[in-house]
Order: structure tokens, then sequence, then C-alpha cells
């Protein structure tokens, strides 16, 4: 991944320093910038259940076995880029990517775009938001 998309934009940062801004909202308003789609976590299962979303999990082994969405395929972040060829076949797909809190799979879904996968969409707040929406998860 290019520095360029991890860098913080200057602007962004003189935005942030003048505008008290909640954490959340924060973190969306730099994910539309970086041209992440977020989405949340009933969004997402709309896209699982009815539109045959594949769901992408970024986490590490320990924290997918912890707690994952039913059906999703684990590929920790830095593993990504050398294992794209394993989802490959779903870039014309809607890719629904989560991780613990929505970072890694933000960044996730910049990696995606780069490769041209049609529609990487991050649920926001990760794994965690999810739970709390009481949304199924498997151990």
């Amino acid at each position: 991944m290019s520095n360029a998309a991890t860098r913080k934009s200057p602007l962004l940062e003189l935005v942030a320093g003048a505008v008290n801004v909640p954490r959340e909202v924060w973190k969306r308003l730099v994910n539309i910038v970086r041209g992440v789609k977020d989405i949340t976590p009933g969004v997402a299962r709309v896209h699982i259940q009815s539109r045959n979303a594949l769901v992408l999990d970024v986490r590490e082994q320990k924290e997918y076995d912890a707690g994952h969405v039913p059906n999703s395929v684990l590929i920790p972040l830095g593993q990504l880029e050398r294992r794209l060829g394993e989802i490959q076949a779903h870039r014309e797909r809607t890719i629904v990517v989560i991780c613990h809190g929505g970072k890694r799979s933000a960044t996730a879904c910049l990696h995606l775009r780069r490769h041209r996968f049609r529609e990487p969409l991050n649920i926001a707040g990760g794994i965690l938001a999810w739970k709390k929406a009481k949304l199924p998860v498997e151990v």
C-alpha cells in the first residue's frame, strides 16, 4: 500500500484541531476522504443475506477464533496482498470487510479497490459493533 494512502492529510489535521468532532464521526469522515465506504452492521447483514456478499475478516487468527461472522473468510490484513488470489473469483461481488474496530478493514478496502475489486464495504465499528447489534457470531 502506498504511503500516501496511510498518511494523514494536513487539511484533515487542521480541521480536526479546529473542530471538536466525536471520534466515530471523525473516523467516518477520514474514510470518506480516503474513498472507503462505511456501512453499519445491519446494512452489512442485508448485503450478506440478500445480496450474497462475501464476508472478509482481516483480523488475526486468535481474534477470529474468539468470535466471527458466520461463513466469513479469514485473511489477516498483513497477508492480504499475497493471498488476494484466494478471493479473486469474487472481484465482481460485494465484499463486506470486518476487523475488530473498523480501522484494519478500512485499510483492506483500500487494498481491494486498488486491485479492482468492485465493491468492498467496511463495517464501521468492526466486530465490536456487530456484537453490539446482537448479530450472529460463531466461535
